[in-house]
């Protein structure tokens, strides 16, 4: 077996800083207590003999089922345009379209 290999407490507090996590003492030891058991266990678990073990993407055997890529018809204009969001005008709130495309609030300022 590996040399068992084990995380420190400045280990664990210069991870949380470079997280910008802020751990106080006792969390700090919780984390170091509960890395270095999953080292352990992991060091464990290469001790296992799998040389006759089939990798797997999956452990159940499952299909991805997908519908078939077929061209369709597409929605008609009005349709889509009743989606726009509406307007905050007052008092009647209107559809933000200009009845082919969309409007939105400007995003990028321009200098011209």
């Amino acid at each position: 077996m590996a040399k068992k290999e084990t995380v420190s407490r400045e280990e664990i507090q210069k991870i949380a800083r470079l997280a910008k996590l802020h751990l106080d003492e006792a969390q700090c030891d919780i984390y170091t207590q509960q890395i270095n058991a999953i080292l352990e266990h992991v060091q464990t678990l290469e001790t296992v003999d799998v040389t006759d073990v089939e990798p797997l993407s999956h452990v159940l055997d499952l299909v991805n089922v997908a519908r078939k890529d077929e061209a369709a018809g597409s929605l008609k204009r009005d349709k889509v345009m009743a989606n726009a969001p509406l307007t905050e005008d007052e008092p009647a709130q209107k559809r933000a379209t200009d009845g082919e495309f969309f409007l939105v609030p400007q995003v990028i300022k321009t200098d011209q």
